[in-house]
């Protein structure tokens, strides 16, 4: 095994999660890396929806059960590294990729990956980022080096995925495109569009006045909230080519459809517990409408954004608005239960030592 010598861990602490209740732990000692894998210092690690909605006892997946050791938005520095290390090396600041494919089903030799049923989902089957140290295979990691890892984190999931949202969306050259809920997701999603092609037009709705204020500052028109917004849109813009829901809201999806044009895309990536409602089935048929969702992203989509970051062509340095340490886990949860105005992204770094870290908090859930 190559490693790096560090101080010994005296204590692993990790964030644990079951229904109604998120705690800090500690390990007497740190995990070990299967081959292929490296063990990775967390520096910094992201919490977002998903991580709430396993607060909330989300279903999980096939292979998990609850308790789970969350967190899938992590950058940290490689420690050791068990076997070959593909592009990685002891030393790197690294940005892990959640999604761990198995790599011998049809959808992983097919070239398709990030479709694999199978993979592990790292915070979910895997122990994830909320924590000291993990172990992740090294063919999903890229390398960040020169980055600030609070905002490298992130890259794997709030930008990569707006990255995937980006090309699923395929907008035409000039074309029009609206972000219903504009927070951590929707808001790179417009950001690396404009990196794309500055001649598109651009249009956020957000839930806040601070968020709607964040987004005007950055250069894009933006309203808040979703009462009347058909019409409040509609006075100001033509419809637009492709509507993006992250909004998190059971009546965003009816709203988007009626807000495209002949032919556009409703492009859904909330994380909703019920059905998909698009509202009129007539308007989808009649103007061949095309509904699409998006999930994660690919190895190729978490490159393309380091890349941008690392020449700083994607600039990150208002992309996190909240930073917690681990031993104040519990109250970061609680934080984004409030949906605080101006909220981005959360994310949760490990320095603060001066806490016993066995049992810290216990938040419950009505």
């Amino acid at each position: 095994m190559t490693t790096r010598d560090t101080p010994t861990v005296l204590q692993h602490r990790f964030v644990e999660i079951s229904p109604g209740s998120v705690a800090v732990r500690r390990a007497d000692a740190p995990p070990v890396p299967a081959p292929g894998e490296a063990l990775v210092r967390v520096l910094a690690c992201g919490i977002c929806g998903t991580d709430v909605s396993l607060l909330h006892g989300m279903a999980l997946p096939r292979g998990a059960d609850y308790p789970v050791r969350p967190g899938h938005e992590v950058a940290g520095e490689i420690v050791a590294v068990e076997g070959p290390g593909h592009e990685v090396s002891v030393g790197d600041l690294v940005v892990l990729h959640p999604l761990a494919p198995c790599e011998t089903c049809a959808e992983c030799t097919s070239g398709r990956e990030h479709y694999c049923t199978r993979a592990r989902v790292l915070g979910i089957h895997a122990p994830g980022g909320l924590s000291d140290r993990i172990c992740w295979p090294t063919s999903r990691m890229v390398v960040a080096n020169g980055l600030e890892p609070t905002q490298a984190a992130v890259l794997a999931d709030a930008v990569a995925t707006a990255q995937r949202a980006v090309t699923l969306a395929d907008l035409p050259a000039g074309g029009s495109l609206c972000v219903l809920g504009a927070g951590g997701v929707g808001t790179h999603v417009l950001e690396l569009l404009r990196i794309a092609d500055p001649t598109a037009t651009l249009v956020a709705v957000a839930n806040s006045s601070a968020s709607t204020a964040r987004l005007e500052a950055l250069g894009f028109p933006a309203l808040q909230g979703l009462d009347g917004i058909v019409r409040r849109l509609r006075e100001r813009f033509d419809p637009f080519d492709v509507v993006v829901d992250f909004s998190g809201q059971d009546a965003a999806p009816a709203r988007g459809v009626r807000l495209l044009r002949p032919g556009g895309t409703l492009l859904f990536g909330s994380v909703l517990g019920g059905d998909l409602n698009t509202g009129n089935a007539t308007t989808v048929q009649v103007r061949e409408l095309t509904v699409k969702g998006v999930y994660s992203a690919t190895m190729d989509d978490l490159r393309q954004v380091v890349a941008l970051a690392r020449t700083g062509r994607l600039d990150l340095s208002r992309s996190v608005s909240h930073v917690a340490d681990l031993g104040d886990a519990a109250e970061a949860f609680a934080l984004l239960e409030q949906r605080p105005p101006g909220l981005v992204r959360m994310v949760v770094t490990t320095g603060d030592r001066g806490k016993d870290p066995l049992i810290l908090h216990t938040i419950g859930i009505d």
